[in-house]
């Protein structure tokens, strides 16, 4: 057993990193904010997931009451083969919803205090298992089948109206990483490896983490904010499970599979102008410190050849967004934004299949209707991407052409 080679390695822990943010990063827990493409990320006081982002947003809000929202990001990609597999293509189409919920107690016009669940990470690839890249005989993504990573962050947040221009807030995050990646294992031989199973890491863990910010306003109409989210890093566990077709069918368990995977730090500077009774300008700018995704290992240590170590290499990115706000009545406001994102990969030679990251440029749009205590918040966006490849001795080299769009509707309600 030891002679075997595993096409199983990096779980990425995520859903698609060509399905949302750069890298394996998620927005989507603001509504408003996929509207406006993220701009003005944690300012805005126009729903209640500041606390997510920026908590002394929270001040903005000037009264209680909670929401609860949902994304559908839907993923297409064109994969055609080079170099030995010239000539072979297929085709990636799936849905992955990303679930919010925030609530907010004004206590006084001084402190707030706020609760969320929302998905801050995430990756999914699912290569069809007959085609070239699901069931290529080599190390990696050449055995993917299904890589899966759900981040899930439950927070409480406060805070305070130091001046009547100054805030500042604070978040402690609960944070829950799940990660699922199934690949193939391969013999192999004089000639071709061939296959003869499958693995599958199956993992899971929680660890403690936070985010702080400050927003400062010059005038009613006019003010910036800052935000720090910390890195986090904790040990997952769960099982390394071997589905074997040959020699003989069977299945071997072993239940200490682990991996410590790193989830980087960001800074977000945003700004927000009103114009006037009509028209409010936002924008943002993201640094995500990537650069300590070098390397990932995974291994079940009751057994040695599970071992499976990938080098990423990935660097710090930036993330610019500008938005604008269109206040058509005292009940409807249109939203449009525009953004660019950049990919922590650089280069082919350090791009996996399970993660076929690229450069992508958004352009969003929203709506809300607010009446009474309630209001409704529509969102929408497409994602252009660059094409991109992999070439390099741990993934079957391959070209995508792909593209991404999202659907968002969330409902809130104030006391």
């Amino acid at each position: 057993m030891k002679k075997l080679i595993f096409g199983a390695s990096l779980l990425a822990l995520g859903l698609s990193g060509n399905a949302n943010a750069a890298g394996y990063q998620l927005n989507e827990y603001s509504i408003n904010g996929l509207g406006r493409a993220w701009a003005g990320t944690g300012i805005m006081g126009d729903d209640y997931s500041a606390l997510a982002n920026n908590p002394a947003g929270m001040t903005l809000v000037k009264r209680s009451g909670m929401s609860v929202g949902m994304v559908e990001v839907e993923e297409y990609s064109v994969i055609k083969g080079e170099g030995d597999y010239e000539g072979q293509g297929t085709k990636m189409h799936y849905g992955v919803p990303l679930p919010s919920a925030f609530g907010q107690w004004n206590v006084n016009d001084k402190l707030f205090l706020g609760a969320g669940f929302y998905v801050p990470f995430g990756l999914s690839t699912k290569h069809k298992s007959g085609s070239f890249v699901g069931q290529a005989p080599i190390t990696d993504a050449g055995g993917t089948r299904v890589s899966e990573l759900e981040v899930m962050d439950t927070a409480l947040a406060a805070a305070y109206k130091v001046t009547d221009k100054l805030s500042l807030g604070a978040t402690l995050i609960y944070r829950y990483i799940h990660g699922n990646m199934t690949g193939n294992i391969n013999m192999p031989t004089q000639g071709p490896s061939f296959n003869v199973g499958t693995a599958d890491y199956d993992l899971d863990g929680w660890t403690w983490t936070g985010n702080f910010g400050a927003m400062y306003e010059f005038t009613p109409d006019t003010r910036i904010g800052i935000s720090y989210r910390m890195k986090s890093k904790q040990t997952v566990k769960g099982n390394y499970t071997m589905n074997m077709t040959f020699p003989a069918e069977q299945q071997l368990v072993f239940d200490d599979g682990r991996a410590s995977p790193d989830l980087p730090s960001s800074i977000i500077i945003s700004g927000y102008h009103k114009l006037n009774d009509k028209l409010g300008l936002s924008a943002s700018a993201k640094w995500t410190n990537w650069s300590v995704f070098k390397q990932f290992t995974m291994m079940a240590p009751s057994y040695p050849a599970s071992v499976q170590q990938h080098n990423y290499q990935y660097r710090d990115s930036w993330t610019y967004s500008l938005g604008a706000d269109i206040y058509l009545t005292d009940r409807w406001t249109l939203r449009f934004g525009a953004a660019y994102d950049q990919s922590p990969v650089r280069s082919s030679a350090h791009r996996s299949n399970r993660i076929p990251d690229v450069n992508r440029t958004w352009a969003t749009a929203g709506l809300s209707y607010e009446a009474d205590n309630w209001q409704v918040d529509f969102g929408y966006a497409h994602l252009f991407m660059n094409k991109g490849r992999t070439d390099n001795d741990f993934s079957v080299d391959a070209e995508y052409s792909s593209h991404s769009n999202m659907y968002g509707l969330n409902f809130q309600y104030k006391f």
